[in-house]
């Protein structure tokens, strides 16, 4: 069978006293999911595909369930196209849950600063502004979230961009990460960069890109497998350490510390290195230069 033009339609749509539930979880296939403010006190759910797609509800243990399966089979569709796409319209100040998976498609949200979350897609990128506690996975795209408190964020092949949070554990296997002010952070890329503005506690590692880091406070655990690490403002109140095998570390500014530094073929230069100083910062080298001002 043969597909011309837009097929989209509306397939499903219903409204919601929130009451009723607490979560609400959605299991999109190939839908992009879309959270929207509304103009009302009910969530109301509107789901868009194709006229041959199911869409099914499910109201039990105080959770929302909405599930989509598509049963076409088309054999030529290159003239054929579906906007496919579920929208959940919540009101101000919507205190739910929510769960979203999708295989093939985007996510994006508004504030949710009272919700946890966990959004998961396969092949799509996931869009979030300020939003309370969750954990954001995308296989091949990236993410990008406002302002928190607890994140868990994982995205394969995509990068990670975030405003200020209290706690983040943040993983990308081929992709940079930017962070805002973060309290406490765990960083970790295979290929790419790690940029953050400020962390009090971080531990951040890198296999083939560079780590900038604007300021830290307290304490720092720093890896760098072939990429230069400059920090412009470090006060450490804790024994913390650096290491590049393959690159330069950089540090413009630091409080009175003792810098302990060892290197394989580079240079090293400690201005104003205190030796009596009761906390330590092991800077490790294999070919690359130390600096610290």
């Amino acid at each position: 069978l043969i597909k011309f033009g837009d097929n989209t339609e509306m397939i499903f749509q219903n409204e919601y006293d929130p009451e009723q539930f607490e979560n609400i979880n959605i299991d999109a296939s190939s839908s992009n999911v879309r959270i929207e403010k509304g103009n009302t006190d009910k969530i109301k759910v509107t789901a868009y595909g194709d006229k041959d797609d199911r869409i099914a509800e499910n109201i039990s243990e105080n959770e929302l369930l909405i599930s989509k399966e598509s049963s076409k089979i088309y054999i030529f569709t290159f003239l054929y196209w579906c906007n496919e796409e579920i929208i959940i319209e919540i009101p101000d100040n919507c205190t739910k849950n929510f769960t979203i998976n999708t295989s093939s498609g985007d996510i994006t949200a508004p504030n949710l600063e009272t919700s946890n979350i966990q959004f998961i897609t396969s092949s799509g990128k996931i869009t979030c502004g300020n939003i309370n506690n969750g954990e954001l996975n995308s296989s091949s795209g990236d993410i990008k979230v406002g302002d928190g408190n607890e994140l868990t964020i994982n995205t394969s092949s995509g990068e990670i961009q975030t405003g200020n949070l209290k706690l983040l554990n943040a993983s990308a296997s081929s992709g940079d990460i930017e962070v805002g002010t973060i309290e406490e952070t765990n960083l970790k890329t295979s290929s790419g960069k790690i940029t953050v503005n400020s962390s009090n506690r971080i531990q951040a590692e890198c296999s083939s890109g560079d780590i900038r880091i604007n300021n830290i406070g307290n304490y720092c655990s720093l890896k760098s497998t072939s990429g230069n690490i400059e920090i412009n403002t470090l006060n450490i109140t804790e024994n913390s350490s650096i290491e590049a095998k393959s690159g330069n570390v950089r540090i413009n500014s630091k409080n009175d510390i003792y810098v302990e530094t060892q290197t394989g073929s580079g240079d090293a230069d400690v201005e104003n290195n205190n030796r009596k100083a009761e906390i330590v910062l092991d800077i490790t080298t294999t070919s690359g230069n130390i600096d610290v001002k």
